[in-house]
């Protein structure tokens, strides 16, 4: 279930089927973007988007977010060693005060996964993540703005990506916050992971969101069209991978075989997995423009 991210980073890993990174030499788990509370915050009519409405808000919706992170995250925690687990920004929603559903939440997640065997949580902090602090230390989870750490021999810097930083000595950055996402036969929308080449070698990854409410950005080259400012500052996105997988049971079988057309060509990389009963699909895109005339965006 554990598929390399990319061929200079090995030991940076997808755990496929699911939004999660997983660091093979320090044991670690890799999520961002979970957006506990999201549920009260819509009930309630309070938008904190950086982005126009989704239509979510001042409705009722199911609270359903929480539910489905534990969900894969017991999935995952059953087939991997996890050590550690580091949140990458935005753990919860709203910026202008803790909501209940938030405390509560971030509550329960801690404790399963200390439940789990998780011997190490963080969090880094998001632009969302205001008021957590003491909620946190009492939960012995450390708070951070960032994290470097390495992966075969590559330093690797991890931040929310809602704030401009220096690279320094590092090979590459991981960021959350756009929450990506690709649009394929006008129906599906896919949570995606983005690698993005920058012009001194380095490269930025950004994770889609594990909060099933957020799709986030759809996948363009236009980096105007983006939040980070890591991005923002970029000439054009036409070179990023986009990365995604499908799980084979949820989507007619006619679209993985419209992908495999494809692959003889070298224009998408395709490979499946199976996993707890699932048979899942990884799918890489040489770069934007061959997923924009494959998906037709």
């Amino acid at each position: 279930m554990l598929r390399p991210l990319d061929k200079k980073m090995r030991g940076v890993e997808l755990v496929v089927g699911t939004p999660f990174l997983y660091f093979r030499d320090s044991s670690t788990l890799l999520m961002a973007d979970l957006h506990l509370g999201f549920e009260e915050a819509a009930s309630r009519g309070l938008y904190y988007g950086l982005r126009k409405s989704s239509g979510f808000y001042a409705v009722f919706v199911p609270r359903i977010q929480l539910k489905k992170a534990i969900d894969m995250l017991r999935f995952t925690l059953e087939y991997l060693d996890v050590k550690r687990v580091v949140v990458n920004g935005d753990l919860k929603h709203a910026f202008d005060r803790l909501l209940r559903q938030e405390k509560e939440e971030v509550v329960t997640l801690i404790k399963f996964l200390r439940e789990m065997g998780v011997s190490e949580i963080l969090v880094i902090r998001g632009n969302h993540d205001n008021f957590i602090k003491p909620i946190l230390r009492k939960l012995d989870v450390e708070f951070v703005k960032a994290l470097s750490t390495q992966a075969n021999g590559r330093r690797i810097l991890i931040v929310h990506g809602h704030e401009e930083v220096d690279l320094g000595g590092h090979d590459a950055v991981i960021i959350g916050h756009e929450h990506p996402s690709l649009r394929c036969f006008d129906v599906y929308r896919f949570p995606c992971f983005l690698k993005i080449p920058l012009p001194s070698g380095k490269t930025i990854i950004v994770m889609p969101a594990t909060g099933p409410y957020h799709p986030g950005v759809i996948v363009n080259p236009n980096p105007s069209e983006y939040l980070s400012p890591l991005i923002r500052r970029l000439d054009s996105l036409e070179s990023m991978q986009v990365v995604s997988w499908i799980d084979l049971g949820e989507i007619p079988t006619r679209s993985i075989d419209y992908f495999e057309l494809f692959t003889l060509e070298d224009y998408v990389l395709i490979e499946k997995y199976r996993a707890g009963g699932k048979e899942f699909a990884v799918v890489e895109f040489k770069n934007y423009n061959i997923a924009r005339a494959i998906c037709e965006i």
